[in-house]
Order: structure tokens, then sequence, then C-alpha cells
């Protein structure tokens, strides 16, 4: 029912990710970030939002992407109802895809991204976003996983169409980016024009007065 990226910028060593899927108010449940520590999207037949509570700790910690795996499916009885995937603070990434979820169900890691998807049109779907993430020329990291979520739902995307989308962006030197659709018939779309909405100059001006954790007494 969701297709999802998380990634990291190694130039500027921000982390992103983004997620659609078929239900309302995906955002809240199954993207976790923290800056200077990586990023998590957990989802899946019954997603478990605490692999992203704890996850995040366990690699505040020290721990290794593929660690925290380990460690959270191991501690999680409902294992095979979820779906995961992490990039850590060195671009290295882990999954999980239990063997309860539906069909088509798929995840590719690489360095700096990892996509993962279940109950989609074909394996495609997680080809298609990462393929378009990686060959973005988009001007913001948040445009790049927006491009790499349209191209998601133009290679079939969630099987029962989509309802939801969100991407996220954290980095020390800036405020944080949190686009969210929580209903709509065309989420992406909608995802598209509020990130268009805040490149008004206006607002930028605005967000470079905001504290950042760089930066914590900025006006």
């Amino acid at each position: 029912m969701t297709f999802s990226i998380v990634a990291m910028d190694p130039l500027t060593r921000a982390f992103g990710a983004a997620v659609a899927t078929g239900t309302p108010v995906v955002g809240g449940l199954v993207l976790h970030l923290t800056a200077d520590v990586g990023a998590i999207a957990t989802q899946g037949l019954s997603t478990n939002p605490f692999y992203g509570i704890r996850g995040l700790c366990l690699l505040e910690a020290g721990l290794a992407a593929e660690e925290v795996c380990r460690k959270l499916i191991g501690e999680d009885g409902g294992r095979e109802s979820r779906q995961l995937v992490i990039i850590d603070r060195s671009g290295q990434t882990a999954s999980w895809t239990g063997a309860d979820n539906v069909e088509a169900k798929h995840a590719i890691l690489a360095n700096n991204v990892a996509v993962a998807a279940n109950w989609v049109a074909s394996q495609e779907v997680v080809v298609a976003v990462k393929a378009a993430y990686e060959s973005s020329d988009a001007p913001t990291f948040a445009e790049k996983l927006i491009h790499a979520l349209t191209a998601g739902e133009m290679a079939g995307g969630d099987i029962r169409g989509l309802r939801s989308a969100a991407v996220r962006v954290v980095c020390p030197d800036h405020p944080p980016v949190d686009l969210r659709v929580d209903f709509d018939l065309q989420p992406i779309l909608r995802l598209v024009e509020i990130h268009r909405a805040t490149l008004d100059p206006d607002f930028q001006a605005f967000l470079a007065r905001i504290p950042t954790i760089a930066d914590p007494t900025r006006r």
C-alpha cells in the first residue's frame, strides 16, 4: 500500500525521506528523521511507528543501519507484517520486508539511498523511484524526493491509487522541511504545489531568520 525513499545528500549531509500511499495521513506514521543521525521509513501491512522512534535512538547511539534493522525486527513479534528502510549518518542502508506484506513488495539498497514498497503495481515502482531520485537535477533536496515519488506513481504506484504523501528533510544548517498532504485525490501534485509555495522569496527570507541546530540564536 506504500512506497517510500530515504536518502542522504553527501554534499550537505542532509537526510531526506518521502512516502506516498493509498490511505490518509501517511507522513506522521511512516517518516522519522533526525539531523546528524539518520532517516527511517517504517511501513507495511501493520505499520510499526516505534521502529522509527526506537530506531533513531539506536542510530544516535552509534549503531549502523544494519545493526539497527536486526535489533528492531528481532524485538518485534509482529515483524512479518512490517517493512522498513534505514539510512545512517555514514550513508549505509538496510531494509526488512516481512513475509505477510502484500505483493508486489520489494526494496532496493545503495549507498546514500534506499527505497521500499509493498502492495504496489509491480517491483518496477521501487526501480523507478530510485532511478528518478538519482537522475534528478532539481535545485532542492525536497524536490528531488518529490520527483522520485512522481516516478513511482507513474510506474503504477499503490494499486488502490494514492490518497496521501509527505516529504521531510533535516539538516543542521537549515530549518527542517516537512511537507504533508494528508488526504487528496492527487497528493503528489499537491506536494509539488506546496513545495513551490515554499520557494517564494518572502518565505525564504523568513526561513533564513529561523534558528537552526548550527545557529540556535539566528534571528
